[in-house]
């Protein structure tokens, strides 16, 4: 009989006891079970590891680290992990119980080869009560262009990726304040194909502590993140200019109507969107 391949889960988490115990328990309840969990704490100053520690289950491994950051954590458990197949969970979701399982299989019988295998996502509020948003995306093999569009796996807790991926293409970049799950799914497409479980397997949270919630840091992260993908974004040019208009709108909510415009009139000089001509006008009229 083949041996099941070791699957990594990293969970890293920082002040998120009140949320962790059930991220920790909807992986050690997968019905896939050769799997190891590493919970990397980032310097919590909560009661996070005394939630860890009432956990028995050998194969939970514990580092409590300082705080470096979501991507400093993940890793660091990248690096610890021993399993062929590395999974992500933020300490604010939930897996279903076939998640890895469903995910495995596609990875066994895909006759795509991918790289990283995803899922569908039910978003929920921070009392666990399920929204109307849902994401469940159909897009295989090589997705790039797509990734440039928008994420079409949604969060990093969704995806099952071969180790492989960040032997070739490296780890999660730790100068992004967010938009990391965005920026290694790029990275790992360039080389690799994906494919997807077409069902609902992960809960994530909305809620005002999550780091997307956080514009300074989405405007921050999506200028670092322009720099890496423009040689890609510049074959299409209506890609392109949607980039730089979101990037303005951004600047809007914070009020930098100054740099609002400037996006917005580049992304007009790249290609002449309705929404980037009408926003114009408005800017004009302020």
């Amino acid at each position: 009989m083949e041996e099941r391949p070791l699957i990594s889960v990293i969970i890293p988490t920082y002040n998120r006891a009140h949320f962790l115990r059930e991220a920790i328990d909807s992986v050690l309840t997968q019905t896939y079970k050769n799997l190891e969990l590493i919970v990397v704490d980032d310097g919590s100053t909560d009661n996070t590891s005394e939630i860890i520690r009432k956990f028995t289950d050998k194969r939970i491994d514990y580092i409590c680290e300082g705080h470096g950051g979501t991507s400093a954590a993940r890793n660091r458990g990248i690096r610890k992990a021993n399993g062929s197949y590395i999974a992500f969970l933020d300490s604010d979701d939930i897996w279903l119980p076939e998640k890895i399982e469903k995910q495995l299989k596609i990875f066994q019988e895909s006759k795509l080869n991918p790289g990283v295998v995803y899922t569908g996502i039910q978003y929920i509020d921070s009392h666990g009560n399920k929204k109307k948003q849902k994401k469940l995306s159909n897009h295989r093999g090589k997705i790039l262009k797509q990734l440039l569009r928008k994420n079409i796996a949604g969060i990093g807790s969704t995806i099952l990726v071969k180790r492989e991926c960040f032997e070739k293409c490296g780890l999660f970049d730790e100068s992004l304040p967010s938009r990391v799950d965005l920026d290694i799914l790029i990275r790992i497409c360039q080389h690799f194909t994906a494919d997807f479980v077409p069902e609902i397997l992960c809960l994530t949270r909305i809620h005002d502590e999550r780091i997307t919630a956080d514009i300074t840091g989405k405007i921050k992260s999506r200028e670092i993140l322009f720099e890496k993908i423009y040689p890609y974004l510049k074959r299409y040019r209506i890609l392109l200019a949607k980039y730089l208009y979101e990037t303005g709108k951004l600047y809007l909510k914070i009020g930098n109507t100054k740099k609002a415009k400037e996006y917005i009139v580049r992304s007009l000089k790249v290609f002449p969107l309705w929404r980037s001509v009408l926003a114009l006008v408005r800017l004009n009229k302020k």
